[in-house]
């Protein structure tokens, strides 16, 4: 039997979904801790809403890849950053 998935995770994509951003986030930010995936497309920063973000990518593989490395990235002492795969 496979291993269980958690419940919230949705089916691969190329855009990543980040939540438990701080409220100092910007788009530069997490472009330049995004930029060293291959693959990377864009930030879109959710308007009155700091705490979320999109990440694109040009396939779910390479999100994929960002996603597992930077999971629980702190970008700052008290914000571990959560990533899932955005819903399609």
């Amino acid at each position: 039997m496979p291993p269980a998935q958690p419940l919230s995770e949705n089916p691969p994509n190329h855009i990543l979904f980040l939540t438990n951003l701080p409220e100092e986030t910007n788009e530069l930010m997490l472009s330049m801790l995004f930029n060293q995936f291959p693959g990377f497309k864009e930030v879109r920063l959710v308007p009155g809403r700091h705490d979320i973000a999109f990440v694109e990518f040009d396939n779910e593989v390479q999100a994929g890849a960002a996603r597992d490395a930077l999971q629980g990235f702190k970008i700052t002492q008290n914000n571990a950053m959560k990533i899932s795969f955005a819903k399609k």
